[in-house]
């Protein structure tokens, strides 16, 4: 009888593991244009796979430059995917080394005081992360 319930038990708990909607973490560090048209087009991609999932993009350093309106190319792609769970993150302090004011970003941008502070804590709650870039 132990045996059944511990077997039980363990299955509930594989099962219950397996349905949790993935929480993808995208780090991006860089300002290739190439990069960019590839990350709408991963993003999309995540959701046509994972409808459920949570998606969050930080953006830092030279990759800030992606969150930028006049990059609204790209911005303007995201955007009319109007997709569900996705954020765009980009960081402040990155944004004060460039001098880079928030009516900058894409205005469903938002920002966090350090990027890199932001994917130790995503990681930390167990989120996927990917490394964005060639």
């Amino acid at each position: 009888m132990k045996k059944l319930l511990l077997v039980l038990l363990l299955l509930s708990t594989v099962i219950s593991y397996a349905q949790e909607k993935p929480r993808v973490l995208l780090h991006l560090q860089s300002a290739d244009t190439l990069v960019y048209k590839s990350i709408v087009n991963q993003i999309s991609n995540i959701k046509k796979e994972f409808p459920e999932a949570e998606v969050e993009l930080v953006c830092h350093g030279p990759g800030l430059d992606f969150l930028l309106k006049r990059n609204s190319k790209y911005i303007d792609q995201l955007q009319k995917m109007n997709l569900k769970d996705v954020l765009y993150v980009g960081c402040e302090f990155t944004m004060s080394q460039k001098k880079i004011t928030k009516e900058a970003l894409a205005d469903f941008a938002l920002t966090v005081p350090y990027g890199l502070a932001e994917i130790i804590r995503k990681q930390q709650q167990n989120w996927l992360y990917v490394k964005l870039g060639f």
